[in-house]
This record gives C-alpha cells, sequence and structure tokens, in this order.
C-alpha cells in the first residue's frame, strides 16, 4: 500500500501539473484567438498602412512581440474586477517598470508554478516545495519596492535642479508646457519619463491640472505636491511662476541640506540603536551554538518562556524610543 505522504505529493504534483497545463492552454486560446477592442478596430486600417511601409525582418519582429503580448492579456478579464490590480498598477509605475498589471500576475503565478513543481520535483519534499514557492510569491514583491524607493529617491534629487530650468524656461518666454518639453529632452530618467507622460497626457486633452496630480501620485513627493499647488494657484490668480518655482527649489535644497545634517549628527545614535537590537539575537546564537541546552532551557520552562516574553516586549519598547530619539522631521 502506498504511503500517505507519498500519496499526498503525488497528489499535490498532480495538481500544479493540471494549472500549468490549465495557464498553457488560456494562453494558447488568447494567441489564436485574441480579442479586440474598438479602438483597436478603428486603429487597424492605420496599422496596416505603417506594416506595409516595413521590412519584412521588422515586422516578423512586430509579429513575435505581438504573441507575447498577448499571452498576458488573457488573464486581465479574471482580474479586472479585482480591487487590488489598480493598486498593483500603480506600484508598477511608481518602479518604473513597462509591465501591465496582469502581465505582472501572469508571470509571477508562472514563476511560482515552475518554482514549486521544480522544488518537489528535485527534492520530493512537500516543505522544501513550499519554501521554494515563498520565495517566488515574495522575492518579486521586495524587488519591486526597492526599485520604487530607489526611483522616488532619484525624483526627489532631481527635483530642485528641475524647477529651476522651468523657471529659467519660463523667464525665457516659453510656456509652461514649453518648459515641460525641455525638461524632457534635457533631464534624466525618472524625471524625463515622468514628465513625458504628464505632458503626453495634456497633449490628448486630459488637463494639466489632472495630468500632474497623476505624476504626483506615481512619485510619492511632498515637494512635488508643493509644485503642483503652485502652478495651481498661479493658474488660477495668477502671479510670477518663474520666481514662485525659484524660491521653492531653493527651500528643496535648504531642507535637503539640513536633513543630511541631522542624518551625520543622529549616526551614532542610530549605529548603537542597531547594536543594541541585534546583540540579544547574536549573543542567543553564539550560546546555542556553544552550549544548546543552557539556551534550550528557556523554551522549556514556564518561568523561561516568561523571560523571553518579557525581554521581546522591553526590546520593542526600546527600540521605538531609539528610533523615536533620532528621526526628526525637517
Amino acid at each position: 500500500m502506498m504511503p500517505l505522504g507519498t500519496l499526498q505529493g503525488l497528489t499535490t504534483l498532480l495538481l500544479i501539473s493540471f494549472m500549468a497545463f490549465f495557464l498553457a492552454f488560456l494562453s494558447l486560446l488568447g494567441i489564436f484567438f485574441p480579442q479586440t477592442s474598438l479602438l483597436e478596430q478603428q486603429l487597424k486600417p492605420f496599422e496596416e498602412a505603417w506594416q506595409r511601409s516595413r521590412g519584412k525582418e521588422e515586422q516578423k519582429k512586430e509579429q513575435i512581440k505581438f504573441i507575447l503580448s498577448r499571452i498576458p492579456r488573457i488573464i486581465a478579464p479574471l482580474t479586472a474586477k479585482r480591487g487590488s490590480l489598480k493598486e498593483l498598477q500603480l506600484l508598477l509605475d511608481q518602479a518604473g517598470l513597462p509591465l501591465r498589471a496582469s502581465e505582472f500576475m501572469f508571470f509571477h503565478f508562472l514563476t511560482v508554478l515552475i518554482l514549486g513543481s521544480l522544488g518537489y520535483t528535485l527534492s520530493k519534499s512537500i516543505i522544501v516545495m513550499f519554501l521554494m514557492v515563498s520565495i517566488a510569491a515574495i522575492v518579486p514583491i521586495l524587488i519591486i519596492q526597492y526599485l520604487k524607493t530607489k526611483r522616488e529617491g532619484l525624483f526627489h534629487e532631481q527635483l530642485p535642479d528641475t524647477l529651476s530650468l522651468i523657471a529659467g524656461a519660463l523667464k525665457a518666454g516659453y510656456s509652461f508646457l514649453q518648459a515641460v518639453d525641455m525638461v524632457v529632452q534635457e533631464t534624466k530618467p525618472p524625471m524625463s519619463t515622468e514628465f513625458k507622460r504628464a505632458l503626453t497626457e495634456a497633449r490628448l486633452g486630459l488637463p494639466l491640472e489632472e495630468a500632474l496630480n497623476n505624476m504626483a501620485e506615481r512619485v510619492q513627493s511632498i515637494n512635488f505636491e508643493w509644485t503642483i499647488m503652485a502652478v495651481k494657484i498661479q493658474r488660477e490668480v495668477g502671479g510670477n511662476l518663474a520666481e514662485v518655482l525659484e524660491i521653492l527649489a531653493n527651500t528643496m535644497r535648504e531642507r535637503d541640506r539640513v536633513a543630511r545634517q541631522i542624518r551625520v549628527l543622529t549616526a551614532e545614535g542610530r549605529l548603537s540603536a542597531a547594536i543594541l537590537t541585534s546583540l540579544p539575537f547574536i549573543t542567543s546564537l553564539i550560546l546555542y551554538i556553544i552550549n544548546p541546552s543552557y539556551v534550550t532551557s528557556l523554551f522549556t520552562n514556564t518561568m523561561g518562556i516568561v523571560m523571553v516574553i518579557a525581554a521581546l516586549i522591553l526590546m520593542t519598547i526600546g527600540g521605538l524610543w531609539l528610533k523615536k530619539m533620532v528621526s526628526i522631521e525637517v
């Protein structure tokens, strides 16, 4: 008779295989029977004329790109009613990744399936499969969060110089949209990318204030929100926008200078907090390696468990206290 663990493992493997084949079937169905929107139907004659003007090699490349782009779109109707899809798309935009939310979900789910199946096939262990699935599910999200934070930092650094550039263009007689176009041409990503998207939205008929608000939602910068507020006030009541933008740029530079000064002065406190927080865990690990029974006695009787819980609570309070001491808002 087959052992229960082996039977459960085979059942899990069969379930994963079935889901992978079902997903592949839906992908092929979406490729060979694509759904076209009304906008795609209206643009089809122009696209055909454009394709005829291109070479055969370029047409083949476009066909490959089209097939690759159709695969993730098949799950878009399955996730269109999910409230988290909009938040995921915003997160991808904030990270600067040129992906739709449905595309990311498709490749994310496919990666989880492949790594889960591979982990179980190589190890025949449910625990290893669970670890592989967890890694495949969590690591892409952490990478996106890292890219988002890095991109926001770059935008924050570029903003004062960008405002000075806009102010100089306005003084030279350019309109605000012409000044933004100059920013797109003269600056580097992510500043040029975000302003290019806002400029495109404005040229396609979206109100300038709404295009800038969409940009502020993507970049998550309080300094840029001040900029939008200045532009709105100038468009409603008038005034010298170039002078206001120069004052804003100088204010941002001074705030950043003070923030760097504070960071240097609080470096010792932050280092002390890190050492005091990690020291008990490192000491416990060393003691466990040297004498395991000495440490495990804390978890085998009631008094030891109470002492561990009390220590964790006191460490949490102390860590929050230290963080409050070294966190100074500018």
